[in-house]
Formats: C-alpha cells, sequence, structure tokens
C-alpha cells in the first residue's frame, strides 16, 4: 500500500509543472513570490519554499519546521539533529559512520514543496524537489553529476506525539542533472 501511495505521489510532481515557489506566512504566500521580493528580503536557497497549494495546507508550518531542520542537519553535518527528523526504525538503520558517508559532500538547496496529500491511515506524503550539490564521485553511480536536481515523496507520520518523515521509496525518485 506504502508504495502505490508513493507512486501516486511521484504521479502528481510529475503531473503539474512547477510554479513559481511562494514564500512567508500561508497568507502571504498566495500573493508574493521571490521574484517580487527585493534581494535583501529573498529567502536562501537553504530555505524550504512551497508552491501556492501546499503554503495553503494547514500543516504547512509543522511540515516546513520538519523539513528545514531534516535539511539543515544535512547541510551542516548534524546527525543527531538528523535523527530527530526521521523515524526510529531509518534512524537506527543508519549508523553516524555510514551516515556521515552518505553526505560528506552533500548540500541541499532550491527546497520545494509542490504538494502535501493525506496517506491512507493517516499522516501526509509530501512531494518535494531540490538539488543536491556533492562531489561527482560521491553522487549515485549512475549520475555522477555534480549536481543533481531530485523529485520525492515522503511520508510524514507521527510518531512519539511529534512529525517524523519516513524514508523515501527509491522507485518513486527521480533525478536528473541539474540545468
Amino acid at each position: 500500500m506504502g508504495v502505490l501511495v508513493l507512486a501516486v505521489g511521484a504521479g502528481l510532481v510529475l503531473r503539474d509543472p512547477p510554479r513559481e515557489p511562494a514564500t512567508g506566512p500561508p497568507g502571504d504566500a498566495i500573493a508574493t513570490t521571490t521574484r517580487q521580493l527585493p534581494p535583501a528580503e529573498q529567502p536562501s536557497p537553504r530555505t524550504v519554499r512551497f508552491i501556492m497549494d501546499a503554503a495553503e495546507h494547514p500543516d504547512r508550518d509543522a511540515v516546513q519546521d520538519l523539513l528545514q531542520s531534516h535539511f539543515d542537519a544535512i547541510n551542516f553535518g548534524e546527525y543527531s539533529r538528523w535523527t530527530s527528523t526521521v523515524v526510529t526504525e531509518r534512524a537506527e538503520g543508519t549508523p553516524e559512520d555510514v551516515w556521515r558517508e552518505q553526505y560528506a559532500t552533500s548540500t541541499d538547496v532550491n527546497i520545494v514543496v509542490h504538494r502535501m496529500e493525506p496517506r491512507p491511515g493517516g499522516g501526509l506524503t509530501v512531494l518535494l524537489s531540490f538539488n543536491s550539490v556533492q562531489d561527482p564521485d560521491d553522487a549515485p553511480e549512475e549520475t555522477p553529476f555534480r549536481c543533481l536536481r531530485w523529485h520525492v515523496s515522503y511520508p510524514v507520520v507521527t510518531e512519539s506525539d511529534q512529525l517524523l518523515l519516513g524514508p523515501g521509496d527509491p522507485d518513486t525518485s527521480r533525478k536528473e542533472r541539474c540545468s
């Protein structure tokens, strides 16, 4: 069932072309795009942003906090922070030395949430894209490039009264060289 949900989620990302990411609180997100903001107010490329549909979702703030913490942990090499953003099974299945090796040269930027959909049994499937910049030797074998644009879906579930990211399904993830 989870694979079906992720496959449907990936299809939703692929179906609709990405729109301009919105920034700011949900009300402002609908009217303001990053192109309209003065340079001093532009979000960092590491800031998690939402397109309009996702920006209107009632769980937007909680999901943004979770994703921002998750990507900041990767970008700043904070393993213990990363483990606080993923389900226990994933945290326990990824020892610190393995995690550090996986993310040794990675920086994730241009993180955009495209859609948030309810999951059967509770939680959400979050459809997002981001650029991962890394040493080409650390990129996936089939795409040995410095910059990859990923389109993924992550389950967001509640575990011990906390929102956490479940593992994405590699079969529904899509990546290509950044243009």
